[in-house]
């Protein structure tokens, strides 16, 4: 989702790493991009777990806060361009007073299945979005850096296939979701999405959230 929107009328496919969520229209980021996101990913969920356990130190249960399952449509921001997107997503009891997310999201550029996802009583939550792999073309050498030799810690497999993380908030009195994500290109942005019709064209991304949202980034370091 980030190079096609300059040509909104060329059709691209999750092949190409074009028009997609964090995605690029050149060959795919080196390893130290990769783990970094991956480094991200695994300090978010130490965070989260924090949460979680002080949430039931207050013996807040999960009834407080489970969104209506369906298709959530909204919008992304991405580089200064803000496009359509659609989620279908399903909530379910999980573990304690977390709640599973998982489904699927889409625009005019492919599909992404969301998985390992969980949001708490306060609304907090976050997802990982995975194409299929072979979204983001392979670079034809892999390196950590320039005039470094590739780390042997990412796969062709992962390197080739584009995934981002989502760290959101749900509003219960509003119901919708937003907030920022970050792909394993190092390329980030925001997004919105209201379970119901397509709202998308009214929503401003910069007030979605009671002010604006942080884009995440990634030093590749």
């Amino acid at each position: 989702r980030q190079e096609a929107v300059r040509n909104k009328n060329k059709k691209t496919s999750l092949q190409g790493g074009e028009g997609q969520r964090g995605g690029q229209d050149v060959q795919g980021g080196d390893d130290s991009k990769v783990l970094a996101w991956r480094k991200r990913l695994e300090e978010y969920k130490v965070e989260f777990a924090r949460t979680e356990d002080g949430i039931a130190a207050q013996g807040q249960g999960r009834q407080l806060c489970i969104p209506a399952s369906g298709t959530y449509n909204g919008c992304y921001g991405e580089n200064g361009f803000k496009g359509d997107t659609s989620y279908v997503l399903t909530f379910e009891p999980a573990r304690g007073s977390a709640v599973r997310v998982h489904g699927t999201v889409s625009d005019t550029d492919g599909q992404a299945v969301i998985e390992d996802g969980y949001i708490l009583p306060n609304g907090d939550c976050y997802w990982i979005e995975r194409s299929p792999p072979g979204s983001i073309d392979p670079p034809v050498k892999r390196v950590m850096n320039p005039g470094k030799k590739p780390s042997n810690e990412v796969s062709d497999q992962e390197a080739s296939t584009l995934m981002a993380l989502v760290i959101a908030k749900y509003s219960k009195d509003e119901g919708h979701i937003s907030g920022n994500y970050v792909a394993n290109t190092g390329i980030g942005g925001t997004m919105w999405c209201k379970c119901g019709p397509p709202v998308a064209s009214i929503v401003s991304l910069g007030e979605s959230h009671g002010g604006s949202i942080a884009v995440a980034t990634l030093d590749g370091g």
